[in-house]
């Protein structure tokens, strides 16, 4: 995950992983969103869901 950059904002991933934030990726393009604008994102389906759209191709994110 290190060097990885967040499409929006292009802030990097560093070495060590997130705990609390995580970082988004789509299922679907692979496209990368960082903690701060994957949480933006829309899409979210609940009070504990972490996934949202991905606003690049629609399909949902996951977290890593």
């Amino acid at each position: 995950m290190a060097g990885e950059f967040c499409a929006i904002c292009g802030k990097e991933h560093g070495y060590l992983p997130s705990v609390v934030n995580k970082w988004h990726e789509c299922t679907n393009c692979g496209t990368i969103y960082c903690d701060d604008c994957g949480s933006e994102l829309p899409g979210k389906k609940g009070l504990l869901d972490g996934t949202r759209a991905c606003p690049r191709c629609g399909n949902r994110t996951e977290l890593w």
